[in-house]
């Protein structure tokens, strides 16, 4: 089949790469000419393990073109929506661009042919695509589905390669036949499958994220309650996972959640809880944990430190919200290091890979080329990533180069005994009897 997708950031990307791989003749259009640029070259602009790789497989089998030309060529069966859906102002998540893609796209393509909208939509979203565009009948337009994507950052081709579910949303009775012939590309996945109404669909996306939202916010809590009661989180964590209906899975605790998704679907549910006149204490809950807690890592670091943060170097080791990524969005390391700032702290940071990213993101931020460049000098390490590479530092090495003493590990990452065999102080989130804030 002929594809069209529309946005080359790691949603589109990931699902062109895997929708090629498939077999399918893929054309990834996105209005950035300089990425196009790089992609056409063969440079992939974000980081994604395997993702270049696969790209470079894929061009030379002729399967995978890039261009900024918006219009689908002639051959085209299926266009599919990749573009983001930020927090708007009103809180909830702005879908202007998906309304403006799949309007531009509803005008040209063929009663035939297939609008598959990936992007995260909010609640309402469905409604908003049902309108026709180009002032054609809703029977003469092309059919419009969504299919939300369940891919994680750092795993994402595994994850369109082995996906934990396939959903698919018809907008109307009309579009069944579509989301029939959607589900038959999938079908080489072997995946459970999920057909249903747009509106039930959506939320399933939403849903998701926001539950795994739920489950970190829950491990993190938990977390600050083992420090001030000198339980460990790991076996807490482990003793729930052992219950077939809690699960072991994200509930490790860590500075929280972040990412594209994540913060900005746990704070648009609060809002679309509001805005439909429900009472929804939990869900409204969940945004506010995640920042609570990452504040109150920022007050840990300055209660450990004999002196508090003025006048301190703090080394910052993780940029990236997680691991095997440079998606440095709502990470929580950076909201840590403005925090540590904000009370007179200089922070020195180091990511593997999302150095220059964390940069952009937050100017103000100074970061080194090494975690030893970041350390050298340092009153306390902050192990904010859990970037394999942490988990082998050379600590006597280290040790020698720190004006203090603390490494404060909120990733469970360093190996406890390593850094206090080198004379330091090591503290774990969750595993170190910390005390509580005193209120």
């Amino acid at each position: 089949m002929e594809l069209f997708v529309v946005g080359a950031g790691y949603v589109g990307l990931t699902t062109a790469v895997g929708f090629a791989q498939l077999g399918h003749r893929v054309t990834v259009h996105d209005i950035d000419a300089g990425r196009i640029e790089s992609l056409q070259a063969g440079r992939v602009p974000i980081f994604e393990p395997g993702l270049e790789d696969a790209l470079h497989q894929e061009q030379a089998r002729g399967r995978l073109a890039f261009t900024t030309d918006a219009t689908p060529g002639p051959a085209v069966q299926m266009a599919v929506v990749c573009v983001p859906t930020p927090i708007g102002l009103d809180g909830l998540l702005d879908m202007w661009i998906v309304e403006d893609v799949v309007g531009r796209l509803a005008a040209v393509l063929a009663p035939d042919r297939m609008i598959v909208v990936r992007s995260t939509l909010p609640l309402g979203g469905p409604d908003r695509l049902e309108r026709p565009a180009g002032g054609r009948p809703d029977s003469d337009r092309p059919a419009i589905v969504v299919n939300p994507e369940f891919m994680a950052e750092g795993r994402a081709l595994a994850d369109f390669a082995a996906p934990s579910r396939v959903a698919i949303g018809y907008l109307s009775a009309r579009d069944r036949d579509a989301a029939a012939r959607l589900a038959d590309l999938y079908a080489p996945l072997n995946a459970p499958l999920i057909v249903a109404d747009a509106r039930s669909v959506v939320l399933v996306k939403l849903a998701s994220n926001v539950f795994l939202g739920l489950k970190i916010a829950f491990a993190n809590e938990l977390a600050r309650l083992c420090d001030a009661t000198g339980a460990d989180v790991a076996v807490v964590a482990d003793g729930l996972g052992f219950d077939p209906r809690i699960g072991r899975a994200f509930l490790n605790s860590g500075p929280g959640f972040g990412g594209s998704c994540l913060p900005e679907q746990a704070a648009a549910i609060a809002v679309e809880t509001a805005r439909c006149d429900v009472e929804a204490p939990l869900l409204s809950a969940i945004a506010t944990s995640n920042t609570t807690h990452q504040q109150e890592l920022v007050s840990t670091v300055e209660r450990l430190l004999p002196r508090g943060l003025r006048q301190t170097k703090i080394a910052l080791l993780g940029l990236a919200f997680k691991a095997n990524t440079d998606d440095v969005r709502h990470s929580p390391a950076l909201t840590v290091a403005r925090g540590l700032r904000a009370r007179g702290a200089k922070v020195v940071g180091y990511d593997p890979v999302a150095n220059a990213t964390a940069q952009g993101a937050d100017p103000e931020l100074e970061t080194a080329s090494s975690a030893a460049e970041a350390i050298d000098g340092s009153d306390a390490v902050v192990v904010a990533t859990e970037w394999p590479e942490f988990a082998s530092l050379d600590w006597p090495a280290l040790a020698t180069t720190m004006r203090g003493d603390l490494v404060y590990d909120t990733r469970r990452t360093v190996a406890p005994d390593a850094v206090t065999a080198a004379g330091l102080r090591y503290v774990g989130l969750g595993r170190s009897g910390v005390p509580a804030t005193p209120r």
